[in-house]
């Protein structure tokens, strides 16, 4: 009866550590989520900062890569704040010998106001 007893109480008390650390995992993974959506800023996908910070992404990519992309639209996007400026994620479509492709760049805009590609995919 004891070892019925004392497998019962600890069958309940793993359940509850378990239990417990899920519930601070996905608690963690929500508030990460939801301060990340914070601090992003939708972008209108026409305002002519925006395409010209497109541009430069496409032109910095073409100079790196030796491709010969054309920038064709922004279709969406934000900005991040971060230490010494403001990361632009895009999603921007493209073409090369007349074939379009959907592209997502990152370019940081310094508080100078000079630009660096962080990532064209």
């Amino acid at each position: 009866m004891a070892i019925q007893f004392n497998f019962l109480l600890l069958t309940s008390l793993s359940f509850l550590v378990i239990a417990s650390t899920c519930f601070h995992v996905s608690s963690a993974r929500s508030v990460m989520k939801h301060n990340f959506l914070d601090n992003e800023q939708p972008i209108n996908p026409n305002d002519p900062n925006v395409v010209g910070i497109a541009k430069f992404a496409v032109d910095e990519h073409n100079k790196e890569a030796k491709t010969n992309f054309a920038l064709v639209n922004v279709l969406a996007g934000g900005t991040d704040l971060v230490t010494g400026g403001v990361v632009y994620q895009l999603q921007i479509t493209v073409t090369e010998s007349h074939v379009a492709t959907t592209r997502l760049v990152a370019v940081l805009v310094r508080s100078d106001n000079s630009k660096q590609l962080i990532s064209f995919q």
